[in-house]
């Protein structure tokens, strides 16, 4: 994986139950962790916690960040809606940013 050749560890926080959480590691075997956070606390240490509805459910809004060795929060991208998510290419290029 491209970010691990960088130095990086991938996973991603869904604002769900873990049961859906699993249901997302099944579905899409992304090969790095799923976790849950059905209670949005992950994204409300960064000061995003936001959520809006999609098809009559409240869903967190898309966030990525990218968080140096030192736990230090080097880049928030937070979307403005369900479908605003930053490319793999933009995270690949503010890891390899990173000093070493």
């Amino acid at each position: 994986m491209a970010f691990e050749a960088q130095g990086a560890r991938l996973l991603t926080v869904v604002g769900q139950e873990p049961f859906r959480a699993a249901w997302w590691r099944e579905k899409l075997r992304p090969g790095f962790p799923v976790l849950a956070d059905p209670v949005v606390r992950v994204q409300g240490l960064y000061g995003v916690a936001r959520q809006l509805v999609v098809h009559d459910e409240w869903v967190n809004v898309p966030a990525a960040f990218v968080i140096d060795r030192q736990g230090v929060l080097r880049q928030a991208h937070v979307g403005r809606g369900f479908n605003d998510r930053v490319t793999t290419e933009q995270l690949l290029d503010e890891v390899s940013a990173l000093p070493r």
